[in-house]
């Protein structure tokens, strides 16, 4: 059987983060502004006294058939601006041989959805808990895992830095901890990491998984 080029991991990061088509917020904004308009044709305002709401009701649709598919025309074209751009910064990366470069060109989002991809790999889940932004929760065999993204930019790892993502993990009383730093980690921070049972995913573990996610998969069809 011929043999298709499937995306590559890369690809699936880069690429797989919009829920909604651009073309959706235009057909939105089509029946918004007719919904609307109708509305306004409806609901005709008296000069009579009790009719406020009716008149609230009016100027409302008035104004929202102008000002809601604005919006969601705006929006749409902001997505499709988006798309366009992270298709060209995705065949770029493509083509880039230096993870140094692969390595600086993603924003957190995209590292936080490489790296779980990568643990993806290993048997880790997403699970469920109450975490911030830059925090993920994981869970490999019945047990949780906190995975903390919010150094991953840091030039340094420090010793609070640690303390503080220990301190989360403790709160939320996860039996794993996997802190993420692109930056120098001295040998002291690494072994406290070993001693209170941390995985440091280092700056080595990212371009590893940057390089092999940047190859195209080849599937049978």
């Amino acid at each position: 059987m011929p043999r298709r080029q499937s995306i590559s991991p890369l690809e699936q990061v880069l690429l797989t983060r919009h829920v909604v088509p651009w073309w959706l917020y235009v057909l939105l904004a089509a029946l918004c502004w007719l919904g609307l308009y109708l509305v306004g044709q409806w609901v005709i305002p008296s000069s009579q006294a009790g009719d406020d709401a009716a008149t609230l009701l009016h100027s409302f649709a008035l104004v929202g058939q102008v000002l809601v598919p604005l919006a969601l025309l705006c929006a749409g074209i902001a997505d499709l601006f988006n798309r366009v751009s992270r298709r060209r910064r995705m065949d770029r990366l493509q083509h880039e041989q230096v993870s140094e470069r692969l390595l600086e060109e993603l924003s957190w989002q995209e590292a936080r959805d490489l790296i779980e991809l990568a643990l993806a790999g290993e048997g880790y889940s997403p699970g469920v808990g109450p975490v911030s932004g830059t925090d993920r929760v994981l869970q490999r065999e019945g047990k949780r895992a906190l995975l903390i993204i919010e150094f991953w930019r840091r030039p340094q790892l420090e010793s609070a830095m640690m303390q503080q993502a220990f301190e989360r993990a403790e709160a939320l009383d996860a039996g794993e901890l996997i802190l993420v730093c692109s930056g120098s980690i001295s040998g002291a921070l690494r072994t406290q990491a070993r001693r209170n049972g941390i995985r440091l995913i280092d700056r080595g573990h990212l371009q590893q998984w940057l390089q092999t996610s940047a190859m195209p998969a080849n599937t049978l069809n």
